[in-house]
């Protein structure tokens, strides 16, 4: 067998690994209580809301009721895999663009390393299961750019899809989707097929809110919070500070390999220029979403855009490297988690951070914030059941995890819990 043809298998493997060890020790602090509470419940969710996340979370059932997985294992598996399985995915998008195995090898390490990704990826969380879906997306748009092929337009309709299905925010991915039907335009009938593939698995979302006396409004609201109203209700200067925010995120996930962009950008309009309507929208309705959506956690929001900069990061460094000899730099991405560790100890060493260190030492103070891997954290589970006090908004939390102990409790014992 070509050995070329083993590199996507043995990239899974190498952030399969890291993945694993650096996953969390304990349940995490955020949203992931509230999903392991109803994976342990092992009752399917029957509504396809934006809290609800129908595929992510019917899998995860599925695989501890009938596979006899154990919830926590589940989750972590629900993380992980996924996210080892994108990284591969991540390296056949950009060979759609590069033949040089070493760039896309490079750059796949550099977004599997990424802060953002990589954090997805040692906690429970949606995010990275929610990356495979929109990457087939990405790869088979590009391939139907090239070859609007029935097969390749069908499966883009299908991925874009079922895409709703893990995550709502995904709607964002339309107009490029849109965008796609618009240049391919000539191709009518294949075009009609992968619209009505698209549509007929997004519009089964109503249809199954409505089975469940849902309201079809709430496939895409939550009914419990403000977070569209306050996102547009910000004014000029808060827009401004989300604008700082999502630059000093694109950094702290990219450092270095940001110098990459602009020619990254000029070689997509030289020899890309068909795709490129299509890679712009993508990028900037998904990065706009993320940047200016009001809530605390909005830089999970930003991973479907963080492809599209990978691969541009990819394409700048082929052009510079015809001119210069840029193979050291494959080497540079392994020293990605010595960037993390010293951003670290620079901060931690800032006495303007002793009060914030102070603030949230209950879930690891800056750790928890600055580096991306979970392994030995702070529990959310042991911090509830030794009754822990912040000034933090965690009743929430706290009842989700009083709920998950009590179910734990009829085969565990309080000190084994307790480690979880």
């Amino acid at each position: 067998m070509n050995n070329k043809k083993l590199i996507p298998f043995f990239l899974f493997l190498f952030f399969l690994i890291i993945y694993y060890f650096s996953s969390f020790s304990k349940v995490s602090f955020g949203d992931g209580i509230g999903f392991l509470l109803d994976v342990e419940k092992e009752s399917f969710t029957d509504q396809a809301t934006p809290l609800s996340h129908f595929l992510y979370l019917n899998t995860a059932i599925f695989l501890t009721k009938y596979c006899n997985v154990d919830s926590i294992m589940t989750m972590r598996l629900m993380s992980i895999v996924p996210a080892a399985l994108s990284i591969t995915l991540i390296y056949n998008f950009i060979k759609e663009f590069i033949s040089e195995n070493w760039i896309a090898i490079s750059c796949s390490i550099v977004l599997g390393l990424s802060f953002t990704f990589w954090r997805s990826a040692s906690t429970i969380e949606v995010y990275t299961f929610n990356a495979i879906w929109i990457i087939f997306f990405l790869i088979f748009s590009v391939k139907s750019l090239k070859s609007p092929s029935l097969k390749n337009l069908l499966l883009t309709g299908i991925f874009l899809g079922v895409s709703m299905w893990v995550h709502i925010q995904n709607i964002m991915l339309i107009p490029a989707y849109i965008v796609l039907i618009y240049q391919l335009r000539n191709s009518r009938k294949n075009i009609f097929i992968s619209a009505s593939s698209f549509a007929l698995i997004f519009s089964s979302m109503f249809l199954v809110n409505y089975l469940a006396d849902i309201h079809i409004k709430y496939t895409f609201l939550t009914g419990t919070g403000t977070w569209i109203e306050d996102t547009f209700k910000q004014c000029f200067s808060e827009l401004l500070k989300d604008l700082l925010k999502s630059f000093l995120f694109l950094v702290y996930n990219f450092n270095i390999f940001l110098i990459f962009i602009p020619w990254g950008i000029h070689e997509i309009l030289k020899n890309y220029r068909n795709l490129f309507p299509f890679i712009a929208i993508s990028f900037l309705f998904t990065f706009g979403f993320a940047t200016f959506y009001a809530v605390s956690d909005n830089y999970v929001f930003f991973i479907p855009s963080y492809f599209i900069v990978i691969l541009i990061i990819s394409l700048g460094i082929k052009s510079l490297n015809m001119k210069y000899n840029l193979k050291r730099l494959q080497f540079v991405t392994f020293l990605i988690p010595l960037f993390y560790i010293g951003s670290h100890r620079i901060a931690s060493s800032l006495e303007a951070t002793k009060a914030f260190q102070q603030e949230k030492a209950y879930k690891g103070g800056l750790s928890y914030y600055m580096l991306p891997w979970l392994h030995n954290n702070l529990g959310c589970i042991e911090f509830t059941l030794d009754n822990k006090q912040t000034n933090d908004n965690v009743e929430e939390l706290r009842k989700q995890s009083l709920e998950f102990v009590q179910i734990r409790e009829k085969y565990q014992n309080r000190e084994e819990i307790m480690k979880l």
